[in-house]
């Protein structure tokens, strides 16, 4: 398919004295010319894109890692926070139980006292 008006070249080649094979041959070699352009930079496109392909895949890929990685840390962080949620309860326990035996030997105290008087 011709990229520019060939017949409109070779009659303004024609007009400016150019013999019509030779206005012919003019415009020929212009529209080779101008094909042999558009298919290098379509080669040059398509290596440039190809390029931008693989590094949104690398890209992607880190993103990935990065994303598991931090799944990983979030999930140790709860691993840890559940670990010292149970210490709390057990201090929790041992305090109240110790708290208990306080109170009772107070009982204990109080009673022996009164008992003395």
């Amino acid at each position: 398919m011709p990229i520019t008006d060939e017949l409109k070249s070779i009659n303004k080649l024609e007009a400016a004295g150019f013999t019509h094979d030779q206005a012919k041959a003019i415009v020929e070699v212009q529209e080779e010319s101008i094909q042999r352009g558009f298919e290098r930079m379509a080669e040059v496109l398509d290596r440039r894109f190809g390029e931008l392909d693989h590094r949104f895949a690398e890209f992607e890929h880190r993103m990935t890692e990065m994303e598991l990685r931090l799944r990983n840390e979030i999930q140790g962080v709860r691993i840890e926070m559940q670990a010292m949620k149970a210490e709390l309860i057990r201090e929790q326990r041992d305090l109240m139980l110790k708290f208990a035996a306080l109170v009772s030997l107070i009982a204990l105290v109080t009673g022996a006292v009164v008992k003395f008087l």
